[in-house]
């Protein structure tokens, strides 16, 4: 399993564009680059210490992809609510949430043998339940330390703390 992020570098105005030429807007696929382009353009991309970044997160599975283009929104409260969702999870067993402004659905939900199935806009994967969770919470701490140490958004240490209460519940989880 792989899970990755991506960034826009311009606005969308266009699916139809953006899915037939994702070079053009798409800014990269890795947080290095995020951070150059973030820096370079500082007064574009943060507002009153948060950051104000288009993008996406893709999980994949083999050579199957879910959540990616077109698939996108503000990268940040992407994150925010994927920890969120663990959050819900560890309690129900099932967790839910809607793009922060799209109307895209993204469901966990715990399936049998150790698995949990996770879909985005009707698309799904059915993961081990431990991998998934292990690797959401980390892809979205290093999101977040990203934000706070090299970018200096000290706004998103709340995410940072609520990541490492998640790991210790998350211990438990799999007793």
């Amino acid at each position: 399993m792989e899970i990755r992020n991506f960034f826009l570098k311009k606005e969308v105005f266009d699916l139809g564009d953006l899915t037939n030429s994702p070079l053009s807007y798409i800014g990269g696929v890795n947080n290095e680059f995020m951070v150059e382009v973030v820096k370079k353009n500082k007064k574009k991309y943060v507002e009153a210490g948060m950051l104000n970044l288009e993008g996406g997160i893709i999980f994949k599975v083999g050579y199957k992809e879910i959540g990616g283009i077109p698939i996108f929104d503000d990268l940040a409260t992407l994150y925010a609510y994927y920890v969120n969702a663990i959050e819900e999870f560890l309690d129900e067993e099932v967790a839910n949430f809607y793009y922060p402004s799209q109307p895209i659905e993204v469901r966990l939900e715990k399936n049998t043998n150790g698995k949990t199935k996770i879909s985005i806009d009707n698309q799904e994967l059915l993961v081990s339940t431990d991998l998934l969770l292990n690797m959401i919470l980390s892809n979205s701490e290093s999101f977040f330390k990203i934000l706070v140490n090299e970018l200096g958004l000290k706004k998103y240490v709340y995410e940072l703390k609520q990541i490492e209460l998640i790991k210790e519940k998350l211990v438990l989880f799999f007793l």
